[in-house]
């Protein structure tokens, strides 16, 4: 029982450790992580590289894989581009393993007083200091759980232990072991870690262990899929990427495996000598092997590699309204020509805004799903051009460029939150079995508002004068309302109460419609535009 103790107490904080680096090198350098592998699709040689150290800091080809996803579904690269990065990100959590093979006991020693001295002279104060402290603990941490899972199989009876393994265990169980191991702990390193720490106590020889890592190695493939939730499309062509990263591993290494035997060799004592008579080494070099043998052949064939994920992810609807139209990491050379790219990225987000409300006089099948589609996509590329806006920030503009920059945050601030209320709003009527006739004009009323949005940017500014009268202080107007349906006989019922909630939102949609046509007017006094813009908001406090 203490034998199993000690082995779970190991797992444990080895997952806590490789927790604790994932959180904290994110916050750390998440950025210039994402910076990193964005840089790295320039050729596959460098793509390769910095998946490989992406995957060693982060321990975590599956995190990588779910990282790139994320970026090709955000159009930063395309699948093709990242393909090397992934291949790459698995050969980089081969240090774990080979990490496991060595013994830490020092080193974890030493960390953990690293960081009780920080702590105790509070340099957790500072939040750079305070993530890498925290990375710090996890490393050692992990280097614990890796000493307790190797040495909880020393208080077994060796011989016995052996022999119940070898009488039981055949390559179909060995892989299956691996492969269940694998996908319950999303990690092949895990599944190897345990395997090195059994063939160290001699429980386990190298042909057992060369299945149960195959096994683990492909399961950890499959894991990808569990890890990915609700991906689809674009972003979960990497996925099957991954997926065929390790299954070309698995064949290639097996096919060695099988034709050293065909012709005579001893597999087992083969890889036994290439890693100098020390078991743990030898299936730390089997891990390598499985992992470099298959993202070199994935990286050499990307082309194929690509067609087939294509294929068994096709691009969804999601996909293709997700992606945006004009910026690009081209233009960050050129403030000025980056801004009004996202200024033309923000007009066509304000053009979308009236698709997110249900047009109730040709309502048709399907409908509520695609307006549910587009707000995603939407909402996914107004924090894109965010992002695009605050990096051209960042590259130190001019004066001008720097207002111009803050500005378009501003409507892009608004327009996200139009979107989400327009998307509530929406919801809310559409949950009426019978749409009540105040719920109808509301609908209506609010997307003829809308539209007149969209209209007055591509106006004079007397149209946007016109909008912004039109959309001015109603409260009174809607208390009316308020009062009358509670005082109806519907008061009580839940109609009652949606009609209230879809009133209320209208009143936040009207308001937020009005900031916007304030935002995007182009202001008449050009000498004097923030002081024209402080005007309206002035006003607006005072109606508040």
């Amino acid at each position: 029982m203490l034998i199993l103790a000690g082995l779970l107490a190991g797992l444990g904080l080895l997952f806590i450790g490789l927790k604790l680096m994932s959180v904290h090198l994110q916050q750390a350098m998440g950025r210039r992580v994402r910076t990193m592998l964005k840089a790295a699709t320039r050729s596959s040689f460098s793509g390769f590289f910095c998946g490989a150290f992406a995957g060693a800091a982060a321990q975590s080809s599956n995190a990588v894989t779910l990282i790139a996803g994320n970026l090709v579904r955000g159009g930063v690269f395309t699948t093709r581009d990242a393909i090397p990065v992934v291949a790459g990100a698995n050969v980089g959590t081969s240090a774990l393993v080979f990490i496991a093979s060595i013994d830490m006991r020092l080193a974890v020693l030493l960390l953990i007083a690293l960081v009780g001295m920080t702590y105790q002279l509070r340099l957790d104060r500072r939040p750079n200091w305070r993530d890498w402290m925290g990375v710090t603990l996890g490393l050692a941490l992990l280097f614990l759980g890796l000493d307790f899972i190797k040495s909880a199989p020393k208080g077994i009876d060796i011989t016995q232990a052996a022999d119940a393994l070898s009488s039981g265990m055949t390559p179909l169980i060995g892989l299956a072991i691996g492969f269940i191991a694998a996908v319950i702990t999303q990690s092949a390193s895990t599944a190897t870690i345990l395997a090195v720490a059994a063939t160290k106590a001699r429980l386990l020889g190298l042909e057992d262990a060369f299945y149960l890592i195959l096994g683990a190695n492909f399961g950890s493939g499959i894991a990808t899929l569990v890890s990915a939730g609700g991906l689809a499309g674009i972003g979960k062509q990497l996925c099957f990427v991954h997926i065929l990263v390790k299954g070309v591993g698995c064949v290639i290494v097996f096919a060695l495996w099988q034709g050293a035997k065909l012709a005579g060799w001893d597999s087992a004592a083969i890889l036994s000598d290439l890693g100098g008579g020390e078991p743990t080494l030898s299936i730390s070099l089997l891990f390598l092997a499985l992992q470099l043998s298959g993202g070199l052949v994935i990286t050499g064939l990307r082309g194929l590699t690509e067609k087939i994920s294509v294929a068994l992810s096709p691009a969804s609807v999601e996909d293709q309204v997700s992606r945006p139209r004009f910026i690009h990491d081209a233009a960050l050379g050129d403030p000025s020509t980056a801004l009004d790219l996202a200024s033309r990225e923000t007009d066509r987000l304000v053009s979308l805004l009236p698709d997110l409300l249900p047009d109730l006089d040709q309502s048709s099948t399907g409908a509520a799903k695609q307006r549910t589609v587009l707000w995603h996509g939407s909402s996914t590329i107004v924090t894109a051009t965010s992002q695009f806006v605050v990096r051209v920030i960042e590259r130190r503009v001019g004066r001008e460029d720097l207002d111009l920059a803050l500005h378009l945050q501003e409507q892009l601030d608004l327009v996200k939150f139009l979107q989400d209320t327009l998307h509530d709003f929406s919801q809310v009527v559409e949950e009426f079995k019978d749409l009540p006739p105040l719920a109808f004009n509301l609908s209506e009323a609010l997307r003829t508002i809308v539209l007149s949005l969209v209209d007055a940017r591509s106006g004079t500014n007397e149209d946007f004068d016109i909008l912004i009268a039109l959309t001015s202080d109603r409260s009174d107007l809607l208390d009316r309302i308020r009062r009358a349906l509670a005082g109806s006989a519907l008061g009580s019922g839940e109609e009652a109460r949606k009609l209230l909630l879809a009133t209320s939102m209208f009143e936040r949609a009207v308001w937020l419609v009005r900031r916007l046509a304030v935002a995007l007017r182009p202001d008449a006094n050009d000498d004097k535009p923030a002081v024209a813009r402080n005007k309206v908001n002035l006003e607006e406090a005072h109606a508040d």
